[in-house]
């Protein structure tokens, strides 16, 4: 996880791990990253075997949601199920690639990016 951080130091202020745990067969991550313009990402991501959960919550700098990006099995419909995302409100849910930290830092930064551009 560090590494991936630090690819993107440019966009991130801080961040606290709040929890890692690795064993054999399990991981589980519970980490909070602020980013330069005051929003904040709240990231769980936990392994089980080969079952994956994960939910990366990117809210405002009030705390509104901007997206939410998940796996859980609600939205059959969605062509990329299990994963998507809720976009402004958990009411709008539309298909998601972005399915790890990675992808998902790499969206914020180029949101980032308009913004400051």
């Amino acid at each position: 996880m560090l590494n991936v951080l630090k690819a993107f130091q440019s966009i991130i202020k801080t961040y606290v791990v709040e929890l890692f745990e690795r064993e054999t067969n399990r991981k589980r991550l519970k980490a909070t990253i602020t980013f330069i313009d005051g929003s904040r990402l709240f990231i769980k991501d936990y392994n089980f075997g080969s079952e994956r959960k994960y939910s990366y919550h990117w809210a405002d700098r009030y705390g509104e949601l901007i997206i939410r990006w998940d796996n859980a099995p609600h939205w059959r419909q969605i062509t990329t199920f299990p994963h998507h995302k809720h976009i402004g409100s958990s009411e709008r849910v539309e298909p998601s690639l972005e399915i790890d930290l990675s992808a998902v830092l790499l969206f914020i930064k180029s949101q980032i990016s308009q913004i400051s551009d």
